[in-house]
């Protein structure tokens, strides 16, 4: 059982379901596989064990009993703590939420519940996801398992590394402004932000703001489209951003059509270390032995950065308004992200939708020329994990841009930089091409294999 772990989800689930392994015995070995890395790494906030075998006992006795089987049946996940979870501890890294037991799950963890996965705990976050560093109050600091004087980022660092040290095969994530991706990038995962409203929000601090979405992190490209699909579809309950297509496994390896792509190194003014840039130098080569047509382009996302603060500001008033933190409670991230909206005036919001809706109206025009819009997730290598915010200078651009326009993106693994850490390609399309641009990387992945 000792290689469990060390299975992708997709090779574990066909053995839940042919009942060669049951999911009690799954469960054992992810839990012996914690015991060795959680010490070092910290990627959880909470851990369930009771609970996790007490669901895996009743999911084994369903299956003796005949009972249809869950796509997820038996798969051991982690859950951000962001996200409420029926039972088990949701603290948001806060301390006004240190002992929060929520006593209903929240609609896309109710949905993996239900597809028969088995959540072992909560994985670490900033206090309410605003940060680059995973570190907060609560439970300290997540380190990366590959190397662990470097940080996971933020803020779904706790998922990134449960996912890189073999302690879970999936785990969700939130993404405002880079929260899936940077963290997948720098742990060698796969991190998706979706469109946003593919996967229902709710309950939701701000339900009519499409910054912050939920999405599904994985160690490849089909486990984290396997996890989607079942977090994915239709509800009532969130007032934006409905979308049909929801993305198969079973699609990902049917014929592509190549088309055009837009690749650029550097893009919105960045400028990436220069083992990054050496690391993604083969993309445009390997994308056109694939059949596509490659082009320097980026989308102009530059000028969105002037509102950076604006659009994080509100993101964490919002936040601030719905849960009602004890602020003097709060740590430095939180209080700083809230600072950045206070005092912010109506001119200030309606410059910035003036600006959003130019830039939106030439993206839109940018994807009716190319398929796909390629780049590096982050421009730096991963710095200390124990830097302070204050101290962090990573240009965020690369993935802070395309949540204002609410357009999918994934990162990738695509090599390693000069410290021997993973270097993470991003991929972005227009909005609603979840399950294309899910396909497109499935066929990178596979090309690097």
């Amino acid at each position: 059982m000792t290689e469990i772990p060390f299975l992708d989800a997709r090779a574990l689930s066909h053995r839940l379901h042919q009942r060669t392994i049951t999911a009690t015995d799954a469960l054992r070995a992810h839990q012996r596989q914690v015991n060795t890395r959680e010490r070092e790494v910290n990627a959880f906030v909470t851990l369930d064990w009771d609970a996790g075998f007490a669901q895996a006992a009743e999911l084994d006795r369903q299956a003796d009993a005949g009972a249809p089987l869950g796509v997820l049946h038996g798969i051991p996940i982690a859950i951000k703590d962001v996200f409420e979870t029926k039972g088990l501890r949701t603290t948001w890294g806060s301390h006004s939420f240190a002992t929060y037991t929520p006593d209903f799950d929240a609609l896309h963890v109710a949905r993996l519940r239900a597809a028969g996965a088995v959540i072992i705990g909560k994985t670490n976050t900033p206090e309410f996801a605003f940060s680059g560093q995973t570190s907060n109050l609560v439970s300290g600091t997540t380190r990366n398992p590959l190397n662990p004087t470097r940080t996971v980022a933020g803020s779904s660092g706790g998922a990134a590394a449960a996912l890189a040290a073999h302690m879970v095969p999936l785990a969700d994530g939130s993404d405002l402004g880079g929260s899936l991706r940077t963290p997948a990038a720098w742990c060698g995962v796969v991190g998706y932000r979706p469109t946003s409203g593919l996967v229902p929000h709710d309950p939701n601090p701000v339900p009519f703001d499409g910054l912050s979405v939920p999405g599904p992190m994985a160690r490849n490209v089909a486990d984290l489209t396997l996890m989607l699909s079942v977090m994915a579809g239709n509800d009532a309950r969130q007032p934006l951003g409905f979308w049909q297509d929801v993305p198969q496994v079973s699609a990902l390896d049917m014929p592509f059509p190549a088309g055009r792509l837009a690749f650029c190194a550097a893009p919105f003014g960045t400028s990436p270390h220069a083992s990054i840039l050496s690391a993604l130098a083969p993309v445009p080569a390997l994308c056109e032995s694939l059949g596509w047509q490659v082009a320097d382009a980026a989308p102009d996302l530059a000028p969105l950065h002037d509102f950076a603060h604006l659009t994080r500001g509100l993101s964490a008033l919002g936040v601030r308004a719905a849960l009602d933190p004890d602020m003097s409670l709060s740590g430095e991230s939180f209080r700083t992200a809230c600072a950045s909206g206070d005092g912010l005036s109506l001119a200030d919001f309606v410059a910035y939708q003036s600006v959003r809706a130019r830039i939106w109206t030439e993206t839109v025009a940018f994807f009716d020329r190319y398929d796909f819009a390629l780049w590096p997730t982050a421009t730096g290598l991963p710095f200390s994990a124990d830097l302070g915010d204050r101290e962090i200078t990573e240009d965020w651009r690369t993935v802070t841009l395309t949540p204002v326009l609410e357009l999918p993106s994934i990162s990738i693994p695509f090599g390693k930089s000069s410290d021997g850490m993973p270097v993470g390609l991003h991929i972005t399309g227009p909005k609603g091409s979840d399950a294309r641009l899910l396909r497109f990387a499935h066929q990178i992945e596979q090309a690097i294999k």
